[in-house]
C-alpha cells in the first residue's frame, strides 16, 4: 500500500505539528549546550555573535536561578536540569509521533479494507474481507509481525477478490411513462398487463443467457457473460412488444421500453443477488436506460466496436457519465 495515501487530515496536520517541535526541541537543546562549547570556538578571537549568544544564555541561566534556585555542592545544575527537561519532552514527542504513526498506518489499512469491500459487495466479497477485519482489531501497528500478518491476510483476499473479477454486461429495461399508462385504467388490467410484461421479458432474458436480474415494479436490471447478449435480449424485448400489445395487454395504451446497457470488468460472486451487486459500470446502464428514447437501446460508443449486431445503432448525440452515447433504432 502506498505510504500515507489518503492520510485523514487530522492526522496529517497532528503529524506536522509534532514533527516541527520534535526539531524545535532539538534546535532549544543545541541552543542550551552552544554557550558551554563558547570558549573553545573563540579560540582567543572575538566573535560578535558568539557574545550576543553568550549574554542572551547567561540571562537566561540567571533568570531560571532565580525563578528555581538549584544547585548540587558548588555546582551549578540549571543548565542540564534545563537539558534534561527538553530531554524528556523530546522523548514525549517521539512516543506520540509513534502512536501516531500506527493510527496512521491502521487509517491506511481500513482505507483499503474499505475500498475493497466497496468493489466486492455481499457474498464471498463479505467472506474475505471478514478475516482482515478481524486482523485489524487485533492489530498492533508497532509489531512487525502483527503487520506482516494482516499484509498477507489482506494480499490473500485481494488474490482471491481479483480471480472473482469478471468483464460482465448490463442491461437495463424500463417501462416508457408506465405511471400514465395506469390512469383511468382497471386495476386487475393492470396488474394482468405488467405481470404478463414480466413474464415476456424475462423470457427473453433467459433465453439470451442472463446470468441474473433484479426487478423494480416496473423495470429490471440483468447482468449477462457478453455485450452481444446483452443487446439481443433488449432487441428481443423491444421486437416482442408488437405482438404482446397487438395479443395480450388489456389496457389502453401500448408498452414502450427504454433500454440501457454497460459492460466492464466487475467483482462477480454466483451468491451475490443482482440487486446487491454494486459498481459504476451497473449504475451507467441505468443512466444510459434514463437517457434512451422510448422504444431504443442507448449504450456508449465504446462498446459499439466489440459487439456483433452493429447495425442500427447511431451516434445519439450526448454524453452520459463522460461517455459518448449511442443509440440503437429499430428499423
Amino acid at each position: 500500500m502506498a505510504k500515507n495515501q489518503g492520510v485523514p487530515l487530522h492526522l496529517g496536520l497532528a503529524k506536522l505539528v509534532l514533527s516541527l517541535l520534535r526539531y524545535a526541541i532539538l534546535i532549544a537543546m543545541a541552543l542550551v549546550l552552544l554557550p558551554l562549547a563558547i570558549p573553545y570556538l573563540k579560540s582567543g578571537v572575538s566573535h560578535v555573535w558568539l557574545d550576543k549568544v553568550q549574554a542572551q544564555d547567561a540571562f537566561v541561566i540567571k533568570w531560571l536561578q532565580a525563578a528555581s534556585p538549584v544547585t548540587l555542592g558548588s555546582f551549578e545544575v540549571t543548565r542540564w536540569i534545563l537539558i534534561g527537561l527538553l530531554y524528556i519532552l523530546r522523548s514525549i514527542v517521539v512516543g506520540m509521533q509513534r502512536k501516531l504513526g500506527h493510527a496512521i498506518y491502521r487509517a491506511t489499512v481500513q482505507r483499503d479494507v474499505a475500498a475493497m469491500q466497496a468493489a466486492a459487495q455481499g457474498g464471498a466479497g463479505a467472506r474475505l474481507i471478514a478475516p482482515i477485519k478481524e486482523k485489524i482489531k487485533k492489530l498492533d501497528a508497532g509489531n512487525d509481525e502483527s503487520r506482516a500478518e494482516l499484509l498477507q491476510v489482506m494480499a490473500e483476499a485481494k488474490r482471491k477478490l481479483e480471480s472473482m473479477s469478471r468483464d460482465l454486461a448490463f442491461l437495463s429495461i424500463d417501462v416508457a411513462d408506465s405511471t400514465k399508462m395506469k390512469i383511468g385504467e382497471e386495476k386487475t388490467d393492470i396488474e394482468h398487463d405488467f405481470r404478463e410484461y414480466k413474464n415476456l421479458v424475462d423470457g427473453k432474458l433467459r433465453a439470451n443467457g442472463s446470468l441474473k436480474a433484479a426487478w423494480t415494479p416496473d423495470g429490471v436490471m440483468a447482468c449477462f457473460p457478453t455485450s452481444d447478449a446483452a443487446v439481443k435480449a433488449a432487441q428481443e424485448v423491444i421486437a416482442g412488444l408488437d405482438a404482446f400489445n397487438a395479443n395480450v395487454k388489456l389496457i389502453r395504451s401500448d408498452f414502450t421500453v427504454r433500454c440501457g446497457i454497460n459492460a466492464g470488468r466487475v467483482y462477480y460472486d454466483e451468491a451475490t443477488p443482482m440487486e446487491e451487486m454494486s459498481d459504476r459500470v451497473i449504475d451507467i446502464a441505468g443512466h444510459m436506460q434514463k437517457y434512451a428514447q422510448p422504444g431504443t437501446i442507448a449504450c456508449p460508443k465504446q462498446l459499439i466496436k466489440p459487439v456483433q449486431q452493429r447495425e442500427g445503432f447511431k451516434d445519439a448525440g450526448r454524453v452520459v457519465d463522460g461517455y459518448e452515447t449511442y443509440q440503437w433504432t429499430r428499423e
